[in-house]
């Protein structure tokens, strides 16, 4: 079996658009003999579902234009598509298109219909016939691990990944950094080729940066398409592929701030371009996350089209401001200063502000994650529509600027600044001033733990007990910096959590404390008895809180169960032991049928 992957970028729901370059794609695959040319997942309708008022208008032109692409397509294609936009997750269905039919594989393959060849042994699992192989769709990492181990798998497996790119998900970047991806073991484990299809392109906040791969069962690399450009990958596949060809490609090795420059470069472009837009404007104010975006917008949409204001705040750094834009040839502007008393970061956002709007630009803060993360630099104002770094640590900003000027050296020196510095208070202490890279370094770690990895107060004091201080001043900075943080612009998604994912209720006045994991554990394991020698100390006299809050979680869950049901009681007369009996449940999962247990 011979596949295509049309790796494509497109502007969602210009459906037009987008079949006239779908139609091309087809053209050039048909002309290769592919028996099937696959699509990539945001590459129709895109990935951010539209307002549940507009759900029903957008499907019904989706469909329409489903209909107009199965009767202009060269040859056979799979399409993935959204089934219910409007719901809080959306789900995907692969559109089958031939010869001016639409076949929604999913629904027809779980419907068992023949039509498709689908005998799925589970009806989670979307399995069918075409061109004489069996094909299973997965659709996410859940979707992968759900065909482990699972012998009724398909020959091929179809990976339509709806992941963007993120620093901390290594399978997100797909074939590019395939050393540390999972896709090699689920090759391996589910026995089956691997196609891994990938979008491409920003679509709004999310970048998708391509590398659309074909793994042979045992886990070897075939084919890959490169990141960041759009391609047409064509590979055999199935029983009639050959083998020894596979695992002759090398993955190429990943370079995780080279890999994250290109990602922000190509999703400024698009999140510009895709607003009808061509120019941007953005303030050097000293920092280095400012250098670094001028740098990053001059690759994105050209140096003839980045406005780059000066500013009042930039203060000694200035001269290098202004030495920077000229070797990038970007056109500068030097703030005209401002009034006695008054922060110059606000009007440096008002000149900023003027000076987007006399070049119709699309004004840009430099704004990185943890400056968002601690509400530095004094919260200011903000006039800008897009915080391209607002994802990004300052760490790895820094990462960045070092492999840039390595490719080029556009930075005279690179390193942390004056302006950079970070000034946390600290209960009972003077405040702490945060100055080099290892106090970045030590920032951000703290915060990736909280933010992207969800780790309590306890876990990340364990690993640094001597700055538990420090730590909880760093948190509740983040806390303080809410409401201020929830005024500015979208930022461009890098990470799997960003901080407008991990908000914190605004007013709550509360904060975590609990130095001890065990003090958390309590309400968890209520009564449960340990051996005296193996119990931790604070489990071994659970408060009268403690007791009380398993007892009362202990009866609401009786209740539920039907524990309340009286002796003899009749079905009709329990609804869920009624529901229970019709669905086939164990009527063992109900608790005891009276409220007495036979002893």
């Amino acid at each position: 079996m011979r596949i295509g992957i049309a790796q494509i970028n497109t502007i969602a729901g210009a459906f037009d658009a987008t079949i006239e370059r779908m139609v091309a794609f087809s053209h050039r695959a048909a002309e290769q003999n592919v028996d099937v040319l696959l699509f990539p997942l945001a590459a129709l309708a895109g990935v951010e579902p539209v307002p549940f008022a507009d759900a029903a208008s957008f499907m019904r032109d989706l469909a329409e234009a489903v209909t107009t692409l199965s009767e202009q397509l060269a040859c056979p294609a799979i399409v993935p598509v959204p089934m219910d936009m409007d719901a809080n997750e959306t789900s995907y269905d692969a559109l089958l298109l031939d010869g001016g039919e639409v076949r929604p594989l999913c629904i027809l393959a779980r419907a068992g219909h023949a039509s498709v060849g689908a005998q799925p042994a589970r009806q989670d699992i979307c399995t069918f016939e075409l061109a004489g192989e069996t094909l299973t769709l997965a659709f996410s990492y859940d979707d992968l691990d759900m065909l482990d181990g699972n012998d009724q798998n398909g020959t091929v497996t179809l990976f339509f990944s709806g992941y963007p790119f993120a620093l901390d998900d290594p399978s997100s970047a797909m074939a590019a950094n395939l050393e540390n991806a999972r896709y090699v073991s689920d090759a391996q484990d589910i026995g089956s080729w691997l196609v891994g299809v990938a979008s491409l392109g920003g679509y709004g906040e999310q970048v998708f940066t391509g590398s659309s791969f074909v793994m042979s069962p045992g886990g070897k690399l075939v084919s890959s398409a490169p990141a960041f450009e759009e391609a047409l990958l064509i590979a055999d596949v199935g029983y009639g592929a050959p083998l020894e060809a596979a695992g002759s490609l090398v993955p190429e090795m990943f370079d995780a701030p080279f890999h994250l420059w290109q990602a922000l470069s190509l999703g400024i472009h698009d999140y510009v371009t895709k607003l009808g837009q061509t120019d941007v404007a953005l303030c050097l104010d000293g920092t280095l996350a400012a250098n670094m975006l001028v740098a990053l917008a001059s690759d994105a949409v050209g140096p003839l089209h980045v406005h780059a204001l000066v500013g009042a705040s930039a203060g000694a750094q200035a001269a290098s401001c202004r030495e920077l834009a000229r070797r990038l040839h970007v056109n500068v502007t030097t703030a005209s200063g401002h009034p006695s008393g008054f922060d110059a970061r606000d009007f440096d956002e008002l000149e900023l502000a003027q000076l987007a709007r006399e070049n119709d630009a699309l004004a840009l803060s430099s704004l990185d994650k943890t400056a968002l993360a601690l509400g530095t630099p004094a919260r200011s104002l903000s006039c800008a529509r897009l915080c391209p770094l607002g994802d990004v640590y300052r760490s790895d900003v820094l990462d960045m600027a070092h492999v840039r000027n390595t490719i080029s050296p556009i930075f005279h020196r690179v390193g942390l600044t004056d302006a950079d510095f970070i000034c946390v208070p600290v209960e009972g202490e003077e405040a702490r001033v945060l100055s080099d890279e290892a106090d970045i370094t030590f920032v951000d770690e703290i915060l990736l733990g909280y933010i992207e990895y969800d780790r309590p107060f306890f876990e990340l004091v364990s690993e640094a007990p001597g700055e538990a201080k420090l730590i909880e001043a760093l948190l509740a900075v983040q806390r303080r910096a809410e409401s201020w943080r929830r005024s500015l612009p979208p930022v461009l998604a890098m990470s799997t959590h960003t901080l407008d994912e991990v908000r914190f209720a605004v007013g709550t006045n509360w904060h975590d404390t609990h130095l001890d994991e065990f003090e958390i554990e309590l309400g968890t394991f209520g009564n449960l008895q340990l051996p005296s020698e193996s119990m931790p100390a604070a489990m071994r006299k659970p408060s009268p809180a403690t007791d009380l809050e398993s007892t009362l979680a202990m009866l609401r869950d009786f209740a539920e169960q039907g524990g309340f049901v009286p002796h003899g009681q009749l079905l009709e007369d329990n609804p869920n032991l009624k529901k229970a009996v019709q669905e086939g449940l164990d009527l063992g999962s109900l608790g005891w049928m009276n409220p007495f247990s036979e002893n």
